[in-house]
């Protein structure tokens, strides 16, 4: 085997492992949106449980996190290609958005207390 046959193997072997990683990195971040909407039902099942007084407040920032989450769906079908960066964004957001939900939930069971 030549040394230019051999080059051509190893970057077609590179091909392969970039078309490999690209396919891996998507289905991470399928994996995490799933996530994501597992946790967000389980939110909403906490949140009916709530006070009712609290109910409004909790709406509102539900619907945030379920709009954060429709939108960081599209972008995932959009550009696969960008995935993970996108991933890394939306989660961030979804992750801040989560926390303001379940310290509402917290100050409700407070205010029950």
């Amino acid at each position: 085997m030549t040394t230019e046959e051999r080059i051509a193997k190893l970057e077609a072997q590179i091909d392969k492992l970039h078309a490999k990683q690209a396919e891996l990195h998507k289905q991470l971040s399928k994996a995490q949106l799933d996530q994501w909407q597992g946790r967000i039902e389980d939110l909403e099942v906490q949140m009916h449980l709530g006070a009712m007084e609290t109910t409004d407040k909790l709406a509102t920032l539900m619907d945030q996190l379920r709009n954060k989450w429709a939108d960081a769906r599209r972008q995932f079908e959009d550009a696969t290609s960008t995935a993970s960066s996108v991933a890394d964004t939306v989660r961030v957001g979804l992750e801040n958005a989560f926390k303001e939900v379940r310290k509402a939930l917290l100050e409700s069971k407070n205010k029950l207390s």
